[in-house]
């Protein structure tokens, strides 16, 4: 992050709040919670430099002599790359397993913070479901691969699609329906077994007897494709298996109980749903909108259209924009076309509509939705005008290049 970033947990701090971070940090390669307002840390694995924080934790609750035993199941390999093992199991005490570690330092952090007079916010960041997949065999025997149906677009022929999707298929080798089924029973064992330490952090939670005055948010940042279009993990693919993930929040009082809505959110607006919540100071940028609004009318007709995802190019030298609609994506690809897909008709994204002329004015719309979210947020491909951290400001070599809005 630039050093001028300010996150919102630096103005809950500010507005007299005790914080506390357990788990996996991914936000900084050099800076760590404790670099951003959080008092406390607990079990923190971090890039790099900012594994410093974890010598500050004072929470190291007992961890079981016992070991886990591991099996793996299915091993793969990548062009140039040694086998690895992509899924298995784990045998042995389930309190050997680090998820369950990091739910006990949690539930002794979270002590700690509710006895105190001052309001509190705690995360609590697993690195699991992620691959590659081991559940424990408690949480597996569960799973029938047979009984799991394989995605429509596991057959995807990626016609009319940038050559990205076939090469990014075609790294996986030779995988048969059979894999995808196996896969995807560990993958839900993996869930299965975070949900139940989610189960025992909200049982302590109970415990405390701060359940009706506590925000809960469940959410994750990234999925998986588990198979779909005979691909795994996530990165560039801009599929819904990658981008759409679960976000349940919890506020008694604030939250009907059961209440849903179909409204385009994204995990920044958590941000700036804690900064409302909490009266702090707001945050010096409009990436996100807090979600309070949408806790009073789920249905509610004046929120955001559409909504803006970038791929920045973390694992390949190219450049990648969505705008996402309640209907419609479409995939601004700097590295070759374009794509748009129907998620209404075509939810397994198997038809690449950007150049059908049927559809040329949803393709219109949003691209030019996807222009004025790009120079609204001031995006460095935006030609928007405004320089970038001192930079030139952006000129005809920028996106406009390539994205037409006509």
């Amino acid at each position: 992050m630039y050093p001028q970033v300010v996150l919102y947990s630096q103005r809950l701090r500010d507005a007299g709040y005790r914080l506390g971070y357990i788990g996996k940090w991914h936000a900084s390669w050099v800076r760590g919670p404790l670099d951003f307002g959080f008092h406390e840390v607990a079990d923190t694995t971090a890039y790099r430099d900012a594994r410093k924080d974890a010598a500050q934790s004072s929470i190291h609750p007992p961890r079981p002599e016992a070991t886990l035993r591991r099996t793996a199941e299915r091993m793969m390999k990548w062009p140039g790359s040694a086998p690895f093992p992509m899924w298995g199991y784990t045998e042995g005490p389930e309190d050997a397993a680090p998820d369950h570690y990091r739910t006990n330092c949690a539930i002794d952090m979270l002590n700690g913070l509710a006895a105190r007079k001052q309001p509190w916010h705690m995360e609590v960041h697993y690195i699991e479901p992620h691959d590659p997949y081991f559940p424990t065999k408690k949480f597996l025997d569960k799973y029938d691969p047979r009984s799991i149906p394989i995605p429509r677009s596991f057959h995807d022929d990626f016609r009319n699609k940038p050559g990205m999707h076939r090469r990014e298929s075609a790294i996986w080798g030779d995988i048969t329906e059979e894999d995808c089924r196996a896969s995807r029973a560990h993958y839900y064992a993996v869930i299965e077994q975070v949900d139940a330490q989610i189960g025992r952090i909200l049982h302590a939670l109970e415990k405390t007897g701060q359940a009706d005055n506590t925000i809960v948010s469940f959410t994750s940042d990234h999925g998986d494709l588990a198979g779909a279009h005979r691909m795994w993990l996530k990165g560039w693919m801009p599929y819904e298996e990658c981008y759409r993930v679960p976000l349940i929040i919890r506020w008694p009082g604030r939250i009907q109980p059961g209440s849903s809505t179909s409204a385009l959110v994204q995990t920044h607006d958590l941000a700036h749903t804690y900064i409302a919540a909490a009266g702090a100071e707001k945050l010096p940028f409009a990436d996100g909108h807090p979600l309070q609004p949408l806790f009073e009318d789920p249905q509610r007709a004046d929120w955001s259209k559409q909504i803006l995802c970038a791929y920045y190019g973390g694992e390949f030298l190219y450049t990648q924009r969505m705008a996402i609609s309640q209907r419609y994506k479409y995939v601004f690809n700097g590295f070759d076309f374009d794509e748009m897909y129907d998620l209404e008709d075509d939810p397994d994204e198997l038809n690449n509509l950007v150049g059908d002329r049927a559809r040329r004015k949803e393709a219109g719309e949003l691209r030019r939705a996807l222009y004025e979210m790009m120079a609204r947020f001031n995006d460095p491909y935006a030609g928007s005008g405004v320089p970038v951290r001192g930079g030139e400001p952006p000129d005809r070599y920028g996106v406009m290049r390539y994205l037409s809005r006509v």
